[in-house]
Parts: structure tokens; C-alpha cells; sequence
């Protein structure tokens, strides 16, 4: 097999072509996010069942390599592994999503979809990544979540640099009130600027948090996501999510997380409360904000 071909085995169709598919999920917003006194920006995630899907279709021609893609970043994530593999020319590549993330709103709905492309992209031509070369690719492109990483992880997202894998998902049911609007991750990171009162503030929340995970204590957690969503509020003075930390005190609620760099907040609440129930909570909340409201779960984690 020449270097101009693919590496996979997925068999090729009639006229040459291969498919490939690549699926990401989605972080709701931020556990906790901000940056600790020897300024280390940090993110904890929360996977979540919202999920980009990728269809690569990898058709051979005569000429340079060519790429259809209408999202630039996963176009960039495509372009650079490709030319990592030595691949410039011979391939004519069509890149499609489905996907049910809404798009800026803070729920890594970039991440995922450059993802999905790289995950797609791999299936077609038969390479294995690691989690330091995902990272590595993402920080050339933009600040990212670590959705690479199958839970919970303590990570920079500035950086893309993994600082801690916290090993468990807590088990949270979301009811999501989008303010509305779209937040430019990339520009809401070049502008964020810490206080050294603020900094401390968030040394001892991390080391809070990392505690809670480690005794897998879910309304330890929430609370340590509700505490980084009143810090957001200090910082900001975003006024939806006070609202939304105000209205959080009806019962059942285990606290509020916040996209920091979107629009949305998440009332959390036990994963095993009734479907019924959680839709009643959202029909309140809606009437409540006039606002859009969604819900979701986070994801499971089978060990």
C-alpha cells in the first residue's frame, strides 16, 4: 500500500470512496472554572449526553488534496493531521455533522465537532492518537475542553495541558436556561482578568472540589460548582445567572453550574429524579425566565 492511500480497512465503495465516522460528547459548561494563585487557568468538565457526529467520506482523485468542510476549526483540525501524515495530495474529503449541541453557548459544541472530525478522520486512515497529541492539536487551534478524556478532568484549557484526571462523572440530571445570545470563547479568554483575592478564592475551591470527587460526593459537587458560579457573578455581575442562583433555592435543587463562557446555566439536581419531575422543573423555569430551556443528563461512567 502506497503512502497515498488510506491506512484503514474499512472497504471502499464502487467508485473508490471510504466513510468513516467520528462521535464526541459535550461538556455542560464547567464544574469550576478560573485560575489558582500561581495562575493556573483550569476548567473541570462535566460530560454530558449532548453529541457531535462526524461523516468523513474520503473519495481518491488526481490533484491536491481537497477538503469541504463549513466549520473552519474541525477544517484546521482535518488540514493538520492530514499534513502530519504526509498527505497533500490525492483525496478529495467531504466532512458533515449531526448534532444536537447548541452552538455558542458554552457547551463545547467546537471541541466536539473538532473531535468528531478527528475521530472520523482516524477511522478512514488507521491511526491511533494519544491524549498529549489531541491536546497538542486543539491548542494550536483554540482554548478547548478536555473531551478527550472520558470524565471529569482538572485541565488548562489555555494550555492544553491535562493537571489532574479526577477518575469519576458525577451523576447530575440538568434543567438549562439559555439567556440567549452567543459568547466568543476565544475572545472571552483573552479577556479575562483575575483579582489576587480571586485567585485565592479559587485555590481553595479546587482543593475543595478534588476532595468532594475523591469521596465521589455529588452534592459536595454541586455545591462547588454553585460557589464558582457566585465567583463568576462577583467577577461579571451577570445578572441571568444571579437570577438563576436566586431561583435555585426551590427544593430538590443541588446547585447551579455555569458555561462561563456562555449563555446557559444548569440547575443540577439527583440523576435518578423522575423524568416526569425534572419536565415539570423546566415548565417552571420557562415560565419563570422566558427563556429557552433544555434538559440533559450527565454520562455514565462504567469502569
Amino acid at each position: 500500500m502506497s503512502r497515498a492511500e488510506p491506512y484503514s480497512r474499512i472497504p471502499a465503495m464502487s467508485d473508490g470512496r471510504r466513510v468513516g465516522y467520528g462521535k464526541s460528547f459535550a461538556s455542560f459548561g464547567e464544574i469550576v472554572q478560573g485560575r489558582t494563585s500561581d495562575e493556573e487557568d483550569f476548567l473541570v468538565t462535566l460530560p454530558v449526553d449532548l453529541w457531535s457526529t462526524c461523516e468523513l467520506i474520503c473519495t481518491p482523485i488526481r490533484g491536491p488534496l481537497v477538503i469541504e468542510c463549513d466549520l473552519p476549526k474541525s477544517r484546521s483540525t482535518v488540514e493538520q493531521v492530514l499534513e502530519r501524515l504526509g498527505l497533500y495530495s490525492g483525496y478529495h474529503i467531504s466532512i458533515r455533522f449531526i448534532r444536537n449541541i447548541p452552538v455558542g453557548k458554552g457547551l463545547s459544541s467546537s471541541t466536539a465537532d473538532m473531535l468528531a472530525a478527528l475521530r472520523a478522520l482516524q477511522e478512514v486512515f488507521g491511526f491511533l492518537l494519544t491524549d498529549g497529541f489531541v491536546s497538542r492539536l486543539f491548542h494550536e487551534i483554540e482554548p478547548h475542553d478536555a473531551l478527550h478524556y472520558n470524565n471529569s478532568v482538572v485541565y488548562n484549557h489555555r494550555k492544553g495541558r491535562l493537571i489532574r484526571d479526577l477518575r469519576y462523572v458525577p451523576s447530575f440530571a440538568l434543567v438549562c436556561v439559555d439567556k440567549g445570545g452567543v459568547v466568543d470563547t476565544v475572545f472571552y479568554n483573552k479577556n479575562k482578568i483575575f483579582a489576587p483575592t480571586q485567585m485565592r478564592a479559587f485555590d481553595v475551591l479546587l482543593a475543595d472540589l478534588v476532595g468532594a470527587f475523591e469521596a465521589t460526593d455529588d452534592v459536595a459537587i454541586a455545591k462547588c460548582a454553585t460557589r464558582s458560579a457566585q465567583l463568576h457573578v462577583e467577577m461579571t455581575g451577570d445578572k441571568f445567572l444571579r437570577e438563576c442562583l436566586e431561583v435555585a433555592r426551590m427544593d430538590g435543587v443541588l446547585g447551579v453550574q455555569a458555561t462561563h463562557s456562555g449563555t446557559c446555566a444548569g440547575f443540577l439536581f439527583p440523576n435518578d429524579r423522575p423524568v416526569e419531575q425534572i419536565n415539570t422543573v423546566a415548565e417552571r423555569l420557562s415560565a419563570h425566565f422566558g427563556k429557552v430551556v433544555f434538559t440533559t443528563r450527565s454520562l455514565t461512567l462504567l469502569r
